[in-house]
């Protein structure tokens, strides 16, 4: 099954901070039979039990601790997954700057070809209306 490396790193993030302010889970976090993977793994088959397509933050996370909570959780292995994390990525001002500088490029470029383009279908339509205009051309024979 896969898993972004967002989900894991959001999910873990979590129960770190869960079992930083919570003595009792940090011992059951610390058991070194799960791992986060197969947490996500069962964050997923719940969510295909629930036959739903998304949970709210606060849901996905009770899972989590639920995961580990219990010694017997049952995890399905047929379930194949995407996962989308809604996170805001902060970016500095040189990153924003290259970012805008590289948008401009591009819309440069698609102006470019699209006069280019524009150009041709010109060109080709004034060379079939002269060769139009060559065939109705009346000549001395006529």
């Amino acid at each position: 099954m896969k898993q972004t490396l967002a989900f894991e790193n959001a999910i873990k993030k979590y129960l770190d901070e869960f079992a930083s302010n919570d003595s009792v889970f940090a011992l059951k976090y610390a058991n070194p039979d799960k791992s986060i993977s197969q947490c996500c793994d069962f964050i997923a088959s719940e969510v295909r039990k629930m036959g739903v397509c998304g949970l709210e933050d606060s849901e996905v996370y009770g899972l989590a601790v639920h995961y580990y909570d219990e010694s017997d959780v049952k995890i399905d292995q047929n379930v194949n997954y995407q996962v989308t994390c809604n996170y805001h990525v902060e970016l500095t001002d040189e990153q924003k700057e290259e970012a805008r500088a590289e948008a401009m490029k591009q819309y440069q470029k698609a102006l470019y070809d699209q006069m280019v383009a524009n150009n041709l279908k010109a060109k080709k339509t004034s060379s079939k209306e002269s060769a139009d205009n060559e065939q109705n051309r009346p000549t001395l024979f006529d």
